[in-house]
């Protein structure tokens, strides 16, 4: 009885540990990638705002080269 416990204990911790992985691994880039890419893409300009363009190709040439590696790797 003891090992039927400590072995499905020790599934629902894999279980665990397995989301966690994919999370992190998959599902976690990808919503990264589409967050960067919706703020990049679509900027939104206020009446209230300064957008200084050098600095946005600036960043947008760092985020772009992250989300590469980042998809790369």
């Amino acid at each position: 009885m003891s090992i039927d416990k400590e072995f499905g204990d020790f599934i629902i911790v894999l279980l665990k540990c397995f989301l966690i992985l994919i999370f992190f691994g998959l599902l976690l880039p990808k919503v990264l990638d589409y967050i960067l890419y919706y703020f990049i893409s679509k900027p939104n300009v206020y009446d209230n705002s300064i957008l200084v363009n050098n600095i946005v190709n600036k960043n947008l040439d760092i985020i772009y080269k992250y989300i590469t590696v980042f998809n790369d790797f």
